[in-house]
């Protein structure tokens, strides 16, 4: 399994480091660079071997300076050495430039030279799936697909079946499909072409064209090639009805993909810690049931393989995995960059806190995971009033610049969540509550948030506040209906007679 990360100058990427889990997904606002982490391991650990043929403008942060990336293992992996002693493979490093001359160098353990390209492959590699699924590529059964290997192992352990012995193994096949080849060979027709009068006839061309050969040249065309059947393989779908089948090139998109996740999940099973994943938005074309089931399916098979994924939805995230979580920005300045999180963010802790966590946990709260901005609040007639300020007296599209307004549930949700961004080195908040909550702020999180200009506290709560600064305000802080007040309030209200103290809230969603 991968242990960490380090990419620099790779596409978006000045320098990023990563210690990811088993699994582990990367969160962030569209074009933060999420996928450029997948890509970045690909190229080190993906099909082939990286040459300078693959060596690309596109590929450069900066195109004057080296791309570097460097994947250390948990555990080396033991490539064996033809008859001497194994090669252990702690860490991997690729180095590509552009100049002065196009070059890609591939090292391990800090720069030594490194031959058992292909060895190493087969013990420890890494399968990208990118967002726009190609079933016909990954239905091919080549060495590079999951079907193809999956199929090459197959035949591997038939081979190792019948003690190593493989020509023992193709004669009893022949034996097994003799009747086979007779009924393919059945010259049906004496007018129409069948595979006899193919076979006949390319066999007579054969030896004519290898006439006064030295070598005599007889070609064989047979059916006996037991490893041929397994890459010939194909998948068929039947619906309701079981007599229709259909090409499975031909179903719909929501059906490639549930039959590409159902060979991943089929492989990941199968061939244990022995292969890393890369998935791009595993949520695609799923109805939120089946999203969650295969989040499920997700953190079942991290027991034995690593999966590395992206994701937008919140279906795929879960707040007592947080340490699971690498939330990504970008900005013009540092390209994509990471948020440092606390050593608090573990599973020890989370194991403490996971039925505090589950309750304040929800599939819209998870959205802080994803969201560009984040206000929070105490309540639903505060969510209301604010949004209704944003979008009807500010003008600002709040889906569009990426903001969640999320209600807290009182003044201990806001400091609990305040206190969770923190922890997980977010700084992409602003808290808003009331004075008049009993809630005790043990950790000093409203204080910090006032002194960082990240939280405003009403005095002594939002309706008494909004009576007092607004000319006819009348709101009543002890309704049980608080939410149409609000919303009919925020409608009503000039912009020009906001409270001045509202302008904070409004700097933060410009900054």
């Amino acid at each position: 399994m991968i242990k960490s990360i380090q990419i620099d100058n790779f596409r978006s990427i000045q320098s990023l480091f990563i210690k990811p889990r088993n699994l582990y997904a990367f969160l962030g606002p569209n074009s933060t660079g999420k996928t450029n982490v997948l890509k970045a391991i690909d190229l080190v650990l993906g099909e082939g071997w990286t040459t300078k043929a693959k060596v690309a403008r596109e590929l450069f942060n900066d195109p004057t300076n080296s791309i570097n990336i460097e994947i250390e293992f948990t555990n080396p992996v033991m490539v064996p050495n033809n008859g001497y002693a194994d090669t252990a493979v702690s860490s991997i490093r690729l180095e590509m430039n552009l100049y002065p001359d196009l070059t890609a160098k591939t090292t391990i353990n800090g720069g030594a030279t490194f031959y058992g390209h292909e060895k190493f492959k087969k013990l420890c590699h890494f399968i990208y799936i990118p967002s726009e699924r190609n079933l016909t590529s990954e239905l091919r059964v080549s060495q590079w697909t999951m079907l193809g290997k999956m199929m090459r192992l197959i035949y591997e352990n038939y081979v190792l079946h019948y003690g190593n012995n493989e020509e023992n193994l193709k004669e009893d096949f022949k034996n097994q499909m003799n009747p086979a080849k007779e009924f393919l060979e059945n010259d049906f027709s004496e007018t129409q072409i069948t595979f006899k009068k193919f076979t006949d006839k390319f066999k007579e061309k054969c030896a004519e064209n290898s006439s006064g050969l030295a070598t005599g040249f007889h070609p064989v065309l047979d059916i006996y090639n037991i490893n041929w059947f397994y890459k010939t393989l194909q998948i068929h779908v039947s619906e309701d009805n079981s007599q229709l089948h259909f090409d499975s090139n031909e179903v719909g998109a929501g059906m490639q993909n549930l039959l590409m996740i159902s060979i991943f999940q089929t492989y990941s099973e199968l061939m244990g810690g022995k292969v890393i994943f890369g998935i791009e938005e595993p949520e695609i074309y799923l109805y939120p049931q089946a999203q969650r089931s295969l989040y499920k399916s997700f953190q079942k098979l991290s027991e034995h393989t690593q999966i590395l994924y992206t994701t937008h939805n919140p279906n795929f995230v879960n707040a007592q995995r947080a340490y699971e979580l690498e939330m990504l920005q970008k900005n013009e300045a540092d390209g994509t960059y990471n948020f440092e999180k606390l050593d608090f963010i573990n599973e020890i802790e989370a194991e403490k806190q996971k039925f505090k966590i589950y309750s304040h946990f929800n599939t819209e709260r998870n959205e802080i995971f994803f969201a560009k901005k984040i206000l929070f609040v105490e309540g639903a007639s505060d969510k209301i009033f604010y949004t209704t300020i944003f979008e009807e007296k500010w003008n600002i599209d709040i889906d569009k610049i990426g903001l969640s307004i999320i209600d807290c549930n009182g003044k201990g949700g806001i400091i609990y969540f305040g206190g969770l961004c923190s922890a997980l080195g977010m700084n992409n908040y602003f808290a808003i509550w009331d004075s008049d909550d009993e809630a005790i702020d043990k950790y000093k999180v409203l204080s910090n948030l006032s002194e960082q200009n990240k939280g405003l506290e009403l005095v002594p709560n939002l309706e008494t506040f909004l009576n007092s600064k607004i000319e006819g305000a009348n709101l009543n802080p002890n309704s049980k209906d608080k939410i149409k007040p609000a919303y009919e309030l925020a409608i009503s209200i000039d912009v020009a007679h906001l409270p001045e103290e509202f302008n904070l809230i409004k700097q933060f969603t410009s900054e």
